[in-house]
């Protein structure tokens, strides 16, 4: 048996024995780089703690603890499903390429009526599918976002709760979903929030008349940030003057959270402090916003 094995290889063109080693190849470090790509973004997950873009007491029993199970899950069929794609096509291609060189034997008219019906099929019926599939994978890999990502999509702020290989999750901040297919995630601005680190820069944003001593209003609103409990004191806070309209100049005042959850908190908390600092000092103040940073779309706001 292994002896007419020999001798059939012995009998095959060059080109053929080598197409066969390089498929042989190409299926092995395919399948080990989709595996460690896994065990990463496994990895990743299991050293996560938070999963909310926004610190709440959940009517779920340990929250946590169910999102990063349910990651690990999602994280799993995702890159069984790729995996499974992805050898597939690569053997279909390395079949292609064995048979190429006899392709000559069969008629034209054949493979013009197979490539023609192939064509046909995966251009109109299947090329959602095939999009949304091809975009996951893509997201995959490249990792614009990852699961428990903070982001803003489409103006909606939240994390990133499951990708399959179709559509991507969006958990909102008060708990609905948002489901994007991947083509649409992959085509448009995504703001992503903690893509290599957590912190975040807390930026709020003020008008206050000119009748106010300025050196006054810096004074009061630094003493204010720092007594806020979710301030991180990584430096002080930053105090700007950043416009000036008729009646009363703009200022921000910006100071450092830890990650997106407490720099929700810390807007809430600096906003209030302000509002009543002012109250108390009798300074007059038009309005109140808040933005995690000065590149932020759509912040919530308090006039």
């Amino acid at each position: 048996m292994v002896k007419e094995i020999l001798l059939y290889l012995q009998g095959l063109p060059l080109a053929t024995m080598l197409t066969a080693l390089f498929g042989v190849l190409t299926l092995l470090w395919a399948k080990k780089k989709i595996d460690n790509t896994e065990s990463q973004r496994q990895q990743r997950i299991s050293a996560q703690d938070k999963f909310l873009a926004k610190n709440t007491d959940s009517p779920q029993d340990r929250p946590n603890r169910r999102a990063r199970k349910k990651a690990m899950e999602s994280i799993e069929n995702r890159f069984t499903i790729i995996r499974r794609i992805s050898l597939f096509s690569l053997i279909i291609l390395w079949m292609i390429a064995l048979i190429f060189p006899y392709i000559g034997n069969i008629p034209a008219t054949y493979i013009s009526i197979f490539a023609a019906s192939v064509g046909v099929v995966v251009g109109i019926m299947a090329r959602p599918l095939i999009e949304n599939t091809i975009a996951g994978i893509v997201i995959s890999f490249s990792q614009p976002f990852r699961v428990n990502d903070t982001v803003i999509v489409d103006g909606h702020y939240g994390t990133i709760e499951d990708i399959t290989t179709i559509h991507t999750v969006l958990k909102l901040w008060n708990w609905k979903r948002v489901i994007f297919p991947n083509s649409m995630m992959l085509s448009q601005k995504v703001i992503n929030y903690t893509k290599t680190d957590l912190f975040q820069w807390v930026n709020i944003e003020f008008v206050v008349s000119y009748d106010c001593d300025l050196d006054h209003v810096e004074r009061l609103v630094k003493r204010e940030v720092v007594n806020c409990s979710h301030f991180a004191d990584y430096e002080d806070p930053r105090f700007w003057v950043i416009g000036m309209e008729e009646r009363s100049f703009k200022c921000w005042v910006v100071a450092w959270a830890d990650n997106p959850p407490a720099a929700w908190e810390l807007g809430h908390e600096i906003r209030s402090k302000i509002i009543k600092v002012f109250h108390r000092n009798n300074i007059n103040a038009s309005k109140v916003e808040f933005n995690f940073s000065p590149e932020a779309i759509d912040p919530p706001k308090m006039k």
